[in-house]
């Protein structure tokens, strides 16, 4: 006989459409990478920071990593004030948060006018953390328990008989 469930008297379920936590996870989640410029120095990188968290006003902060001087993949050139500006190396970091897609392009905006931020990358993701290690491949096998996996070792080859007559004749026809 099946059993059905009963709700429980006081006890709502978390997906529920109207409660806090629905709402909050079907608010869309972004993660912003970028690179500051490396002038501002180990003192400036924290005020860049502060005006990127600002930026992103009331949204929810899931997770970030202060930025660290990183080399460059190659050297970045930017137009400004007339010069070229060319670095070989930047501050990088980045921020995950949720916030309502109504705000992006704001966000975005922003992004573009603070000139210390040398370039950025805004995208869409996943509320979970990804960046764990990764994991190491096991090998695993009931019929190789307790022994070492050797390379094969090929029989030798056994010395065959020739003739000074045959030899003859090969070395003949690789000259001749």
């Amino acid at each position: 006989m099946a059993e059905t469930s009963q709700p429980v008297e006081g006890f709502t379920q978390a997906t529920d459409a109207g409660s806090p936590a629905a709402v909050k996870n079907t608010t869309p989640v972004y993660e912003v990478g970028f690179h500051i410029i490396p002038t501002v120095g180990e003192d400036g990188v924290p005020a860049v920071l502060e005006k990127i968290r600002t930026l992103l006003g009331d949204a929810e902060i899931i997770s970030q990593t202060f930025p660290t001087k990183r080399a460059l993949a190659y050297r970045v050139e930017r137009a400004q004030a007339g010069a070229r500006e060319k670095y070989l190396e930047s501050y990088f970091g980045f921020i995950k948060f949720a916030t309502e897609r109504e705000m992006i392009p704001a966000i975005e905006q922003g992004l573009r006018s603070i000139h210390e931020v040398l370039r950025y990358l805004l995208i869409q993701t996943v509320r979970e953390d990804i960046t764990q290690a990764p994991r190491r491949a096991v090998f695993s096998s009931d019929r190789l328990e307790g022994k070492t996996i050797e390379k094969p070792v090929m029989a030798p080859e056994k010395a065959a008989e020739v003739s000074d007559a045959e030899l003859d004749k090969s070395i003949e026809a690789l000259t001749g």
